[in-house]
């Protein structure tokens, strides 16, 4: 901010020296400095929570790295044809197919995996299952787990912040609203002086 901005946002949250300031212009700057002091204690409260849900995932991450691997499947049928399917963002676009797996044990699993369009029976996919064999995610990686935090810490300050800027605006908005309604009424008592009528 330069120095005239920052002036008027001063005495905008502290009019108490102004001797024009009214009880409801000294509402809205106290409404005004809550509202920065909690958006600013927030940052340190989301970053602690934010290292918290951190912690939790990086447990996640070890638990599903742990306990899903990678299996080569054999599509026991044809994928649908491609027809109405295009590539979006640089991914090519795929469909629940049947397919079947043998586990490290040798059991065989028969369950539907994802394979690209016009894929043909007998044709390999790589799949993630869990201990049981059966199909499942990919396991979360520790920069999802940190991007999963971050991602969810912004979330949470910016609806504190938010929720301070809306209570800082309705307050603004009906503190206008009566100022205007006592001008209002301050007019039709001056108004027959003033005009003559």
């Amino acid at each position: 901010m330069t120095a005239k901005p920052m002036s008027r946002f001063v005495h905008q949250a502290f009019p108490g020296r102004n001797r024009l300031a009214t009880a409801g212009d000294r509402v809205e700057g106290a409404v005004l400095v809550l509202g920065l002091a909690v958006t600013l204690l927030a940052v340190p409260v989301v970053g602690a929570m934010g290292s918290e849900i951190y912690a939790t995932q990086k447990a996640r991450v070890a638990v599903e790295q742990a306990t899903r691997h990678k299996v080569d499947a054999v599509l026991i049928e044809d994928a649908p044809e491609a027809i109405g399917s295009s590539e979006r963002g640089g991914v090519v676009e795929t469909a629940p197919v049947l397919a079947r797996w043998r586990l490290a044990d040798g059991l065989a699993r028969e369950g539907v995996v994802q394979a690209h369009y016009d894929a043909k029976a007998g044709a390999g996919v790589t799949i993630w299952v869990d201990e049981s064999g059966t199909v499942s995610e990919p396991p979360m990686t520790t920069e999802g787990a940190a991007i999963d935090a971050i991602a969810l810490a912004l979330m949470l300050w910016s609806g504190a912040a938010g929720a301070m800027a809306l209570l800082y605006l309705a307050t603004r908005f009906v503190h206008k609203r009566i100022r205007l309604y006592r001008w209002a009424r301050e007019w039709e008592q001056i108004a027959p002086d003033w005009t003559g009528r």
